[in-house]
């Protein structure tokens, strides 16, 4: 039996809600069903509430019955704190390539029509985009390792909703930047628009992360 699984069937034993169980660990109705659905899990902080709430051992929460060495707990405990390290700093990443990204286009402008020097402008303002991909990619490189039933996520409302909103974005931004690079024939400009979607998307999914709920894209 996973993880999801028990916890999903001691939530039925006890007879309570999702949005029940939320209140009494501090976290929202998403958080539980993630962890219910193997989506993700549990903090490193709420192992000990969730056993206290249903009046097990942290190894029974982990394993069904079978005693297991102290050296395979551990294993298990670290993991957790590295996914949960893991998704502190991509947080943290995203939130500074974001601001980079923004500061490119205010450092080109800058440069264009203060300092009147448009070429180092466009210098700097692909070192700032470089770099706050360079960002992104890293956190992604620096994904830690989730065993196979932890990969096996299953798209929740929250997931879809993201994917609907980015792909009419998507069509939105194509449509604009098509319009605008016929019209103008300014195409080595009108490229910029793919970083504004880029910037905007990750807005979106930061604003989903603010309100509790994890974005997991289907080839993560």
């Amino acid at each position: 039996m996973s993880l999801g699984e028990k916890l999903l069937k001691l939530r039925k034993k006890k007879g309570l809600s999702q949005e029940e169980v939320a209140d009494i660990l501090h976290v929202t109705r998403q958080t539980v069903s993630k962890w219910e659905t193997n989506q993700s899990m549990p903090d490193f902080d709420k192992v000990v509430p969730i056993c206290n709430l249903y009046e097990i051992s942290t190894e029974e929460l982990f394993h069904d019955g079978v005693s297991v060495s102290k050296n395979e707990e551990n294993i298990h405990i670290e993991d957790t704190i590295s996914q949960q390290n893991y998704h502190r700093k991509k947080a943290l990443f995203t939130t500074v390539a974001v601001t980079l990204y923004i500061l490119s286009v205010v450092v080109i402008i800058f440069f264009s029509t203060v300092l009147r020097s448009p070429i180092v402008g466009i210098c700097v303002f692909f070192l700032v985009i470089a770099v706050a991909t360079g960002l992104l990619i890293y956190i992604e490189m620096m994904k830690p390792f989730l065993n196979e039933q932890t990969r096996k996520k299953v798209l929740t409302g929250e997931d879809r909703l993201y994917k609907q909103i980015t792909s009419v974005l998507a069509l939105l931004v194509l449509a604009i930047y098509l319009i605008v690079s016929i019209l103008t024939m300014a195409w080595g400009i009108t490229w910029i628009l793919w970083i504004v979607y880029a910037l905007l998307t990750e807005i979106i999914k930061l604003s989903f992360s603010l309100k509790g709920v994890d974005i997991h894209a289907e080839d993560e």
